[in-house]
């Protein structure tokens, strides 16, 4: 294999890259010689590897800004929701047991 082949395997299995490409803030052509100097397992690659880190901050932010009476409005709703489903999927069985008391009744006469 080629190093250009070798570099667009590498590139495949980190799709962070083209990211990076498609902003502006690189060029294939900078990333291929970086890693025609450095090769694969350098440390010059976690400047456009993004590692899923938990970010307590970030997380804080979110909740922060979820506004609970819009989300509570929006979770009664959705109960609402589930509620007529169920009401209209549900077997009838009180109006089938009258009907039936009912041709009962007329087929005996009370």
């Amino acid at each position: 294999m080629s190093k250009l082949d070798n570099f667009k395997k590498f590139v495949s299995i980190h799709p962070e890259f083209v990211d990076y490409v498609k902003n502006n803030n690189t060029s294939w052509q900078s990333l291929f010689e970086l890693y025609d100097m450095y090769g694969e397992n350098s440390n010059i690659w976690n400047k456009y590897l993004k590692k899923e880190e938990f970010d307590i901050k970030g997380l804080l932010n979110t909740l922060k800004n979820i506004n609970l009476d819009s989300l509570e409005e929006n979770i009664t709703s959705i109960q609402k929701a589930v509620s007529l489903v169920e009401e209209l999927t549900k077997p009838e069985e009180k109006e089938e047991v009258t009907s039936k008391e009912e041709k009962i009744d007329k087929i005996y006469g009370e």
